[in-house]
């Protein structure tokens, strides 16, 4: 019971890890490098405790930060995947609009678009 106070105990540094590095194209075996913990161990605990696995923590991350990056820089597509550590724009496209049901381009559209009243 001790040792699982410790992993949730660990997680904000882990998150904040995940955060400052999200750019980087981590994955979660980088994740699990730096808990320190047993592989099954921190993903059955990171799963009970968040709800998602580490994995689809980390994409939903990139991903957000990405879409911040669309709205808040001018930065082309590809720039935005590259920085965001994708493997490329097409990749980057196809998961972007999986996620966010639109393309990249079409977000960012959406989003610097005054809204009607």
């Amino acid at each position: 019971m001790k040792r699982e106070k410790c992993v949730i105990q660990s997680f904000p540094a882990v998150m904040d890890w995940i955060n400052e590095n999200i750019h980087q194209g981590i994955n979660a075996s980088d994740v699990i490098k730096i808990s320190g913990y047993s592989r099954s161990y921190f993903l059955r605990e990171f799963q009970l405790h968040h709800g998602v696995s580490v994995s689809s923590f980390i994409k939903t991350t990139r991903l957000k930060a990405s879409a911040q990056k669309l709205i808040s820089t001018e930065l082309k597509i590809f720039e935005v995947a590259q920085e965001m550590g994708f493997p490329s724009q097409s990749t980057f496209c196809q998961i972007f609009k999986g996620y966010f049901n639109m393309s990249p381009t079409e977000f960012r559209y959406r989003s610097m678009r005054p809204t009607m009243q």
